[in-house]
């Protein structure tokens, strides 16, 4: 199975600020899935596990034990069993996705496994994905460290090369899947889940002095602080069938998961703030640290996150 590094650093498990930590990667997943969603032909199901499988081969990143090869070193291969367990899938559903994605060519199926190739990498499409990925990775440090989040020192002797960042922000996506989706009844779900706490939580995020007022497990913002999302707003920016959505809101709704306001949906405070979700939470965020912190080992800039910008900082997805 693709886990990451087991969690040791059990002091920093009251986590502070954790709400606000949930918002800031609730960001940065969405962002990559929205991207990968419209570079595999709107197929949300492909494009997370094109991603996954991606990380699972080490093409990612030149950087140390648990980052990918050096230049030259082919990809490591993984198994549909392996894939099947660690993003809880059907093995007969993972296979069938392989299947289509080694048609389209993003992927390769030999005696060992599943793999991206390196060449695969050089398309443009899948270079624009995984630089944008990068990108939203530092714009969740920059925003951070602009919030006081605890953050790993840098060590400024190490060269940083930005496959490394990539290989991390492929980590906190599959850290979300792994601690949130089983309660969801489909990735299109937890997908839709995630992009209404992005919108919900814009008012907070945007502004310093409530993002900090509301950055607590124990603290709620009021309801009028939250700010409802239409359906079709959602599924525009995830690039989803409208149709889809729209079922899927309409099951949440039913199922408690979400609450219908007048001029759209939001989270509903009861499931964010179950005791057993607030510990799920905290255990994800305990994975994202030791992420953070094997980011720091090749030579991120944590004194200085823009710095490590492959491009620019990302705009936030336009959800209104």
């Amino acid at each position: 199975m693709i886990r990451s590094a087991p969690v040791s650093d059990r002091k920093h498990a009251a986590m502070p600020l954790g709400r606000l930590i949930g918002r800031l990667t609730a960001e940065l997943e969405t962002t990559m899935v929205a991207a990968g969603v419209r570079a595999l032909d709107g197929d949300l199901d492909r494009a997370i596990i094109f991603m996954v499988v991606a990380r699972a081969s080490e093409m990612l990143s030149p950087h140390g034990a648990g980052h990918a090869g050096g230049e030259g070193r082919a990809a490591k291969a993984i198994s549909i069993n392996a894939l099947a367990a660690s993003l809880g899938r059907p093995f007969e559903t993972m296979r069938r996705h392989i299947h289509a994605l080694c048609g389209a060519g993003l992927c390769e199926r030999g005696p060992a496994g599943v793999t991206v190739p390196e060449a695969v990498h050089g398309r443009p499409e899948v270079a624009a994905l995984f630089r944008g990925n990068h990108d939203a990775l530092v714009r969740m440090v920059e925003d951070m460290r602009s919030f006081g989040v605890g953050l790993p020192e840098t060590r400024a002797h190490i060269a940083y090369d930005w496959h490394t960042g990539l290989a991390a922000a492929h980590d906190v996506l599959l850290t979300g899947i792994e601690f949130h989706a089983h309660r969801y009844q489909s990735w299109t779900d937890m997908v839709l889940a995630n992009a209404i706490l992005c919108a919900n939580a814009r008012p907070l995020t945007q502004n310093r002095e409530l993002a900090l007022a509301y950055a607590e497990f124990g603290s709620a913002p009021p309801d009028g602080l939250l700010q409802p999302v239409s359906t079709g707003s959602i599924a525009r920016v995830l690039g989803l069938p409208p149709s889809t959505a729209h079922r899927r809101v309409a099951a949440m709704i039913q199922s408690g998961i979400l609450v219908r306001r007048a001029r759209g949906v939001v989270l509903a405070e009861k499931g964010l703030s179950d005791p057993e979700r607030i510990e799920e939470s905290r255990t994800s965020m305990l994975h994202v640290r030791q992420i953070l912190v094997r980011l720091a080992a090749g030579g991120f800039r944590f004194d200085d996150p823009a710095a490590s910008y492959c491009d620019r900082r990302p705009k936030p997805l336009q959800i209104a």
